[in-house]
């Protein structure tokens, strides 16, 4: 058996769920429904203002109220609506209004009413996306599947609640103790973990709402970040092929799922996704199983 650690790799994203197979242990964990809107869909849809980080809240969000949008489409930022005043508040769309944003691109406004305040803002959207918006009913929805569970993260290590980084095992378990709209439009939610007595962060999309839509897949983004069951029962494997996935290496007989727990996403993939290259290493896989490593030059 070949044995390779490429440190440098750890570093890659550790999602799963591309491959003949898709991912394993997730299918039956949940009842809920997801809910993915597309954007020329929203009429109706509530949102919900995502927190911002501290050194971005008194620029505010990039939304204006309908009376002063001209002047923030062109840069102003001075008409962004504030933080302190809309940070948690719920929107529902109004009207979806789209535009010609270059050649054989389409984007849109979007016209949201505040729910407690009937304030008429407008909002217009980057690569079918509005910035600092959560879906409310994924935030809700979040919160119902996984808070007080028992989750399996796909990370070595989470950002802890006082900013310091907190070890995990892949695919280890993590007790779920709060679910809230993070800062990040592009993973809106945050569970909030224990791990070994520690707090720490796994920021996660829950549906593909708000997100653009050449990302979008069959499967639900929160995947790409935990299995909702233990890994080690549905991927299989002995403990020692654990810990070598949690120090990066991999070995010929891995499965691709595991593999790509491993070293993540590879660069890209060839002969219908039978080959995997990472960096000056290629990856041949019998089915689903990695049959060989090769090194390869530099392309």
């Amino acid at each position: 058996m070949k044995k390779l650690s490429l440190r440098i790799l750890m570093l890659l994203s550790l999602v799963l769920g591309f491959g003949t197979a898709g991912p394993v242990g997730v299918e039956a964990a949940s009842d809920i429904p997801q809910t993915n809107v597309k954007i020329q869909e929203w009429t109706g849809h509530s949102f919900t203002f995502l927190t911002m980080a501290a050194d971005k809240q008194a620029v505010g969000y990039e939304i204006f109220t309908e009376d002063q949008a001209t002047q923030g489409f062109q840069g102003d930022s001075s008409v962004n609506i504030p933080y302190s005043g809309h940070v948690g508040k719920q929107v529902t769309v109004t009207d979806i209004v789209p535009f010609a944003a270059g050649a054989d691109q389409q984007e849109y406004m979007v016209h949201m009413t505040v729910n407690d305040t009937g304030e008429k803002l407008l909002g217009r959207s980057m690569r079918g996306q509005v910035a600092g918006l959560v879906q409310t009913v994924d935030l809700t929805d979040a919160r119902q599947q996984f808070l007080g569970k028992t989750i399996y993260p796909k990370f070595r290590e989470l950002t802890g609640t006082t900013s310091q980084a907190v070890s995990t095992t892949i695919g280890g378990p993590v007790t779920v103790v709060d679910v809230y709209a993070g800062n990040q439009t592009q993973e809106p939610i945050w569970l909030i973990v224990t791990v070994n007595g520690e707090k720490a962060i796994l920021p996660m999309a829950y549906s593909w709402t708000n997100l653009p839509v050449e990302s979008w897949r069959q499967t639900a983004p929160w995947q790409e970040v935990l299995f909702a069951d233990d890994p080690r029962m549905s991927l299989g494997g002995s403990q020692e092929l654990w810990n070598q996935i949690q120090k990066g290496n991999v070995e010929e007989g891995m499965t691709k799922a595991q593999v790509h727990l491993s070293w993540g996403k590879p660069l890209r993939m060839e002969a219908n996704a039978t080959v995997w290259i990472y960096g000056t290493k290629k990856l041949t896989f019998d089915g689903e199983v990695l049959h060989s490593i090769a090194t390869i030059a530099e392309g």
